[in-house]
This record gives C-alpha cells, structure tokens and sequence, in this order.
C-alpha cells in the first residue's frame, strides 16, 4: 500500500493529561471542552485535525486562518468541513521565555494582525466601556473584588476611558506556548482558536503583560509603535483594565481559581 493511503491518527494531548482534565473536570463540574484535537501523520508528513463542537464555529475559524494564510504566521488551513479542520502541522520549538529578541519577532506577528483592515470606531459604538463595568460589577456581586474597591474601580474605568479605539484582529491567547520557532527561525502561533477577529486592539499583548511579560512590557509597546500599527498605547491602560476584568470573570465562572487574583488589579488602583 502507498505510504499516502496510511493514515494514522492520535490525540494532541497525552492520555494522563487528557484524564487529569477530565477529572477534574468531573470534581468541579467545571464547564466542558468540546473541542476534540488529533495529529494525522501520512507517510512522513504529519497535520492537525480538529473537531468543534459545530460547523459555525469551524467555519468562523477557517475563515480567519484564510485571511492570514499568505502571512504565514498561523498554521495553513488545508481542509473545512462540517465541524472539523484540517491545518498544517507547525514544526518547531515552543517559546518558553521571553527576550528582547523574542519579543521583537513577537511584535513581527502581531504588528500583521494589526496592520490586518484596523479600524477605529467611537467608543459609544461598542461595546468594550460597557463590558468593562459589567465584568466589574460582577465581580463584586460574587465576592471577587470588595463593593469599596469596585467604587474606585469604576471611577478609574471612566478616566480611563477614550473617547475612540481601534477595532480589528488580534491574538486572543497570547501566552508563550502558543508560539514556536520553526526551522527558519521564525515565529508563528499554533493555536488557530487564538486568531480573534472585532476584537479591541491590543487585548493580546494585554494578557501578554498579565501572564509573562513583566519588565519587558514597555520594550514590547515599543517594538509595535516601530512597526507603525495603529496607536492605542496612549490608552493600553483602558485595554489592560478590560482585559483584566474580563479574565477574572471569565475564570472566576470556569473554575479556574488558580486565576482567580483581585490583586491583579492593584496597579490600576494609583491611576
């Protein structure tokens, strides 16, 4: 049989992970993952087979990837049907800290997706000021944040606030090891789910500063504002704030309480 017929198919995740997830999955009756992932190798050549929970959601994804195909800096998509997704396979060694180097090639990929038909829109005619002050109240209806701390929250929400912002595609996941260097040196996220579209500009590199950039978080601001893409940096702060908010009321409802930190939002609190 041509070595092409052979196709051979496994989960992305190992078997002790995948049982680990779902156990506690089980114990907090933490909302499920539909998702389902696989690597197919045929012959020498492998690929990245993914089954969504429907077709909506696979179309919404295929569309995405096919706007940055030409770019290179997600995974090729090979096939849409129904549900599922085919997708090249990203060789290369996932990034597991951060530099000036890493962050300059960093900006590279994110200077594209900004630089992707961005748009700029009236704040009042979107939705971003109010998500902020609904996540906020949240919460503090559930105990995250306490009703004295949400007041000045607010109050901060509001002078932070511009009276515009920038509207297009963005990296919605933008930890380290949804990135790799291939064979070339180059860096390219793997994790098509990431590539969000109408997102508020700037909310990638906002968890970027959350979960891993630290002290290089003005060196990153830097590298994009050199790459010309559209100014929001005079109100990264707002962008921070809505993005903090939204992760915390996001885990706080998907038990991810090792997430959850009310301390997170100290730093706004001087503004």
């Amino acid at each position: 049989m041509p070595a092409w017929l052979g196709f051979r198919q496994r989960p992305l995740h190992p078997l002790p992970r995948r049982l680990r997830f779902r156990l506690l999955g089980w114990l907090s009756n933490r909302p499920p993952n539909s998702k389902r992932m696989y690597v197919v190798s045929i012959g020498s050549q492998r690929f990245k087979r993914i089954v969504f929970p429907d077709s909506h959601h696979a179309e919404i994804a295929a569309g995405r990837l096919e706007v940055f195909g030409p770019t290179g800096i997600y995974p090729a998509l090979l096939l849409q049907r129904e549900r599922e997704l085919w997708v090249e396979w990203v060789e290369g060694d996932p990034l597991r800290e951060a530099d000036r180097a890493v962050i300059a090639q960093l900006a590279d990929v994110f200077a594209v997706l900004y630089g992707r038909d961005p748009r700029i829109a009236p704040i009042e005619e979107t939705p971003f000021a109010w998500a902020l002050h609904r996540d906020l109240r949240f919460l503090r209806d559930v105990g995250v944040i306490a009703p004295a701390v949400h007041r000045v929250l607010e109050e901060i929400a509001h002078k932070l606030t511009p009276k515009q912002v920038w509207i297009g595609y963005d990296c919605t996941d933008a930890i380290l090891k949804n990135f790799v260097r291939d064979a070339r040196g180059r860096v390219r996220a793997i994790d098509v789910e990431s590539l969000g579209a109408e997102q508020l500009l700037g909310s990638g590199v906002a968890k970027a500063a959350v979960r891993w950039l630290g002290p290089l978080r003005s060196a990153f601001l830097s590298e994009l504002r050199a790459r010309e893409v559209p100014e929001f940096s005079a109100y990264f702060p707002f962008v921070e704030m809505c993005f903090v908010a939204f992760w915390q009321k996001s885990s706080f409802l998907e038990k991810k309480r090792r997430f959850v930190d009310p301390a997170l939002f100290d730093r706004f609190l001087g503004q």
